[in-house]
C-alpha cells in the first residue's frame, strides 16, 4: 500500500512542475493540467499540486467563471466523493477516465465509512446501475492495489468485503483540528497506558528487591542455626563420650580395685585374672594361701580360698580352687 502512494506522488511530479513554471500564469493553462492531472491512470493524490499558487490564483474574483470550477473539482479529487461531485453545480463535465477515477476514490472513502459494504449502498453512492459494473470497479481497484476485498455475490446481502485500503485520500482541511483533537486525545491514553505499565514495573522491581532481601535472610538464618547445632552437637558428644569414660573408669575401679599390685610395672589393673569359684561350697573355706613368698605377686589385701571338695553327696574327688575375692567381706 505504500507503494501506491509513492507512485501516486512520482505521477504527479510533472503536474507540479508544469504549475510552479513561468508558463503557468494563464487559468485556461492551469485548468489544462488539473484536467490531465486527474485523469492520469496513476494520479491518486493531489494535495501537492492544489497548494501551488497557480491553482489557487483560480479561486480568485478576476478568474474567468469558466475557470472557477476546476478549483473545486480538484478538491474533490484530493478528498471528496462522487456524490459530492454530483451534488455540487458549475464542476466541468468529467471524462471516463476521470470519472473511473473519482468512482475508484470515492471507493477508498465508502470502505472506511459504510459497515456492511454492501452492494446497494455502493452503485447508489456511485452512481453505478449493475452489479456487474460494480464488481468491474472493485476489480479494477484491488488489481491497481487500492483496496484488499473479497466479493462476496452470494450472501443476503451481497457484500464487499474490505480488509485493508491504500493512504491515497488527502485530508481536508476543515477535518484537521478534529484530527489533531483526536490525536491528543489518544496520546493522552497512551500517556496513561505507559505510566501504569512503568508504576507496575517499579513495584515489581522493588518487590524483587524485597524477595531477595527476605531469601538473603533465610538464608543467613538457616546457616546461624546448622552452625549452632554443629557445636552443640560436638559439645554433646564430647561429654557423652567423656561420661561412658568416666563410668568405664568407675567400672573397671570396682572391677579391680580389690585387687592391689605393690609393682608399678602392672599399671594398678589386672588384665588377665582368675576367679574361681563354687557356688555350693563357698561356705567351705578352710585357709588362706600367701603367694608372697614365691617372690611373684603381692596381693595386698585379699585371700585365698581353697575347697576342701564338694562334699559326700557330689561323690567326686577333692578338688583345689583358687578364688581371687574382689571386694569380698570377711
Amino acid at each position: 500500500m505504500d507503494q501506491a502512494h509513492s507512485r501516486a506522488l512520482e505521477a504527479l511530479q510533472p503536474f507540479i512542475h508544469l504549475t510552479t513554471s513561468s508558463t503557468a500564469s494563464s487559468p485556461r493553462f492551469v485548468a489544462n493540467i488539473i484536467a490531465n492531472a486527474t485523469s492520469h491512470p496513476n494520479t491518486y493524490v493531489f494535495a501537492e499540486l492544489l497548494e501551488t499558487s497557480a491553482v489557487q490564483a483560480l479561486g480568485s474574483a478576476d478568474t474567468p467563471e469558466e475557470f472557477r470550477g476546476y478549483l473545486k473539482l480538484l478538491e474533490i479529487f484530493a478528498w471528496g466523493t462522487w456524490q459530492e461531485y454530483q451534488e455540487t453545480p458549475g464542476l466541468p463535465t468529467l471524462n471516463d477516465q476521470q470519472a473511473l477515477k473519482l468512482r475508484l476514490l470515492s471507493l477508498l472513502s465508502l470502505s472506511s465509512t459504510i459497515r456492511p459494504l454492501t452492494y446497494q449502498a455502493l452503485m447508489q453512492a456511485l452512481s453505478i446501475p449493475t452489479a456487474v459494473k460494480l464488481e468491474s470497479l472493485v476489480t479494477t481497484a484491488i488489481y491497481s492495489s487500492l483496496i484488499v476485498a473479497r466479493l462476496s455475490p452470494a450472501t443476503n446481502p451481497p457484500t464487499v468485503n474490505v480488509t485493508a485500503v491504500a493512504p491515497l485520500r488527502d485530508v481536508r482541511p476543515q477535518t484537521v483540528s478534529t484530527l489533531i483533537s483526536i490525536l491528543s486525545e489518544w496520546e493522552g491514553r497512551c500517556g496513561d497506558i505507559i505510566n501504569g505499565i512503568e508504576a507496575e514495573i517499579a513495584k515489581i522491581k522493588d518487590q524483587t528487591v524485597r524477595n531477595s532481601i527476605l531469601k538473603r535472610q533465610c538464608t543467613l538464618a538457616l546457616e546461624k542455626a546448622i552452625a549452632a547445632d554443629m557445636d552443640g552437637g560436638e559439645d554433646n558428644t564430647g561429654l557423652r563420650s567423656g561420661g561412658r569414660n568416666t563410668k568405664h573408669s568407675l567400672r573397671g575401679g570396682r572391677t579391680a580395685g580389690g585387687i592391689r599390685f605393690g609393682g608399678s610395672s602392672t599399671g594398678g589393673n589386672i588384665s588377665n585374672k582368675r576367679e574361681y569359684s563354687d557356688d555350693q561350697d563357698d561356705d567351705d573355706d578352710d585357709g588362706y594361701f600367701d603367694n608372697a613368698s614365691d617372690g611373684g605377686l603381692d596381693v595386698s589385701g585379699s585371700r585365698m580360698e581353697i575347697d576342701e571338695g564338694a562334699g559326700a553327696s557330689r561323690g567326686a574327688t577333692r578338688q583345689t580352687k583358687r578364688l581371687l575375692g574382689v571386694g569380698r567381706k570377711t
